[in-house]
């Protein structure tokens, strides 16, 4: 099924590729938006079953040898139980990975541990700080100031993590576990467990390190919470559903960037130098709708600056599209039809023997400059100087932006 899929997403990403490129180059009527719609669904289609294919594989594969190796005296890649200690407990190093799917080492410290929350402690960072500075990231305080200055709580369950922390054993335990080394104490719901990025058993490696720190989980695993009804903690909760709506929100605006391919702008930094400005207002707008909806939780500041960059990306594409798709919709100009000679032919060599073909013809509005147009190789071959010649039918624009309605080379 691995290998079915992964095949299937090439296939896919094959299909809809050749698909849009088909449709691009139909220089002779418009561009089917539905076309474009279809083949780029399946592009992106192709390219997530390619992804989750290799991920598959990669994960499955083996170097053939089942015998276990070790770093030092931890097991390689593999759990094994911690044998100092009477109760169950799991140590599990993992190597680093070098190349294009890089990971960093880790080791983990788990206890089984069975609750109905969740707690993640992490040293306390400027992300952290600037998002509780802002009100857009809402943490459970203990009352401990030196622990909620450096330590970061995040949890979805604020009366839960109140409970578990209120304990001041319980705070200085994941105090300690940080001064070791360890950058992230996960509490429950079903495990204790700290794990220690980018840990080098040659350099890191301390005689009881293992035991030390399932000792200081231990307590965890033993705690009687007791879980008010209602959280204490005075926040807005965010909507779920309103984050999802974001994030689909900012894919169909990124979609509006077919309108700048439909209608294309003829003078590409005037409608670039626009689009910046327009886009200039948009972007601090959608990002404070972004802070409103997300806002009210330990994992709202983490949220956000994931969407965020997808916006900027979504609200840069989705502004060139729409000022495309308002410049020629609204236009009621009169369509203008030219025939301009070429002046000169290029082939433009790339990467991998790649070449590209160009037609120049005089400007528009500006007889003294060029314009270039993109022509298939054959046309190159059959062009001729002083008799080839370009015929396009552009219209002003709404926005005062020339755009091509289309275009043909005549050789």
């Amino acid at each position: 099924m691995k290998i079915l899929s992964l095949l299937a997403g090439i296939v896919l990403t094959l299909v809809g590729l050749i698909g849009l490129i088909v449709v691009f180059n139909d220089r002779f009527g418009r561009v089917n938006p539905v076309l474009v719609v279809v083949f780029g669904l399946g592009l992106i289609g192709g390219l997530v079953l390619i992804f989750l294919g290799r991920r598959a594989l990669g994960g499955s594969s083996a170097d053939g040898s089942n015998s276990p190796t070790r770093a030092g005296r931890y097991l390689v890649d593999q759990a094994e139980p911690l044998q100092e200690v009477d109760y169950e407990a799991l140590v599990h190093f993992t190597q680093e990975i070098k190349g294009k799917q890089a990971q960093p080492s880790s080791l983990k410290v788990t206890l089984p541990w069975y609750v109905p929350g969740q707690v993640i402690c992490r040293p306390e960072t400027r992300t952290d700080r600037w998002g509780k500075r802002v009100g857009l990231a809402v943490e459970p305080q203990t009352g401990d100031d030196e622990f909620d200055s450096a330590i970061y709580v995040r949890s979805d369950d604020p009366a839960f993590a109140q409970e578990l922390l209120a304990e001041p054993s319980h705070r200085r335990a994941i105090q300690l576990l940080i001064s070791l080394g360890y950058g992230e104490i996960e509490l429950g719901p079903s495990v204790a467990q700290a794990t220690w990025v980018g840990f080098d058993p040659a350099k890191n490696d301390r005689e009881g390190l293992t035991q030390q720190t399932a000792e200081l989980l231990r307590p965890f695993t033993q705690a009687k919470l007791r879980l008010p009804a209602d959280s204490p903690l005075n926040a807005v909760h965010p909507s779920r559903t309103g984050e999802l709506v974001l994030w689909g929100a900012t894919g169909l605006l990124g979609l509006l960037l077919i309108f700048a391919f439909l209608y294309q702008p003829l003078r590409f930094w005037q409608f670039v130098w626009l689009s910046a400005g327009v886009w200039a207002v948009v972007f601090p707008v959608v990002a404070l709708l972004g802070y409103g909806v997300m806002r009210g939780d330990s994992r709202s500041h983490d949220r956000w600056l994931k969407w965020i960059w997808a916006a900027l990306a979504g609200t840069a594409l989705g502004t060139a599209g729409s000022l495309a798709g308002i410049n020629a919709l609204a236009d009621s100009t009169p369509a203008e039809t030219r025939q301009l000679p070429v002046r000169n032919l290029r082939e433009v060599r790339g990467r991998r023997s790649s070449r590209s073909f160009y037609a120049d013809v005089p400007d528009w509005d500006h007889p003294n400059e060029t314009r270039e147009f993109r022509i298939s190789g054959s046309e190159f071959q059959i062009g001729r100087l002083g008799r080839s010649q370009i015929e396009a039918t552009t219209s002003r624009g709404a926005l005062g932006i020339r755009w091509i309605h289309n275009w043909r080379f005549i050789p």
